[in-house]
């Protein structure tokens, strides 16, 4: 049944890549124990991935003018596959490259996009995503945190569990209540950019068996945030 398939391969531009991001690992993953490579994906680096950026190795599907490269998906597959094969350290930038920054693009406001965009493809700002809260697992439309509209914007309150890598996070998009009740499931469920600095935040590292602490706790205690926190509309 499979006489008929044939192999596929990558684009060339996208290949090209490979000997670029393995001459760099060469160079930057020398001397990194196996136990630390083991842990590739989940493994923090701010460092690192601040050095991927600089070589144009972050942010290579987003646009040219927020400062990404304008390529493929390919592109990127080629780039996560070696990183991923050398066990290179690649938390710090994950979740912002792939979800964070690409959700800003397609439904931020323009101010969104240049304030975060061109960093995250610099690997100088590290975003969570901020679900799951306690009783509110794989239901997310039933989450309570909640963020009220006052005159300076959004006062937020609530809190947030098993976010992953919220203690090392700059900013979480968090997905909140703006109206309704959790009984009114998604009806009133918004998404809000929250400074993970501000005052009124207050994260817990969740500490597993084996020592290491990748998910977090997150507590809003009356944060202040301004009027374009919203990502797209309530």
């Amino acid at each position: 049944m499979f006489d008929g398939l044939t192999l596929a391969s990558l684009p060339d531009a996208a290949e090209a890549l490979r000997p670029k991001i393995r001459a760099f690992l060469a160079d930057h993953m020398a001397g990194i124990a196996a136990d630390t490579r083991a842990r590739s994906w989940q493994g923090f680096d701010a460092a690192f991935s601040r050095k991927l950026g600089a070589e144009g190795f972050l942010g290579l599907t987003l646009p040219v003018e927020y400062g990404g490269q304008g390529l493929g998906p390919f592109a990127r597959f080629v780039v996560v596959e070696e990183l991923l094969s050398a066990g290179a350290p690649v938390a710090a930038h994950w979740i912002a490259d792939r979800q964070s920054a690409p959700l800003l693009l397609h439904y931020g406001t323009e101010g969104q996009r240049q304030r975060h965009i061109p960093a995250i493809c610099r690997g100088e700002q590290v975003f969570c995503i901020g679900m799951s809260e306690p009783g509110s697992g794989s239901d997310l439309a039933s989450v309570r945190t909640r963020a009220d509209r006052n005159a300076d914007g959004w006062l937020l309150n609530g809190q947030k569990i098993w976010t992953t890598n919220a203690h090392h996070a700059d900013y979480m998009i968090a997905l909140v209540r703006t109206s309704g009740t959790s009984a009114d499931r998604q009806a009133g469920l918004s998404q809000l950019i929250v400074d993970l600095h501000a005052p009124g935040v207050t994260i817990r590292p969740i500490t597993d068996l084996t020592g290491d602490a990748h998910f977090a706790e997150v507590f809003f205690d009356n944060v202040q945030l301004a009027d374009d926190a919203l990502v797209g509309q309530e």
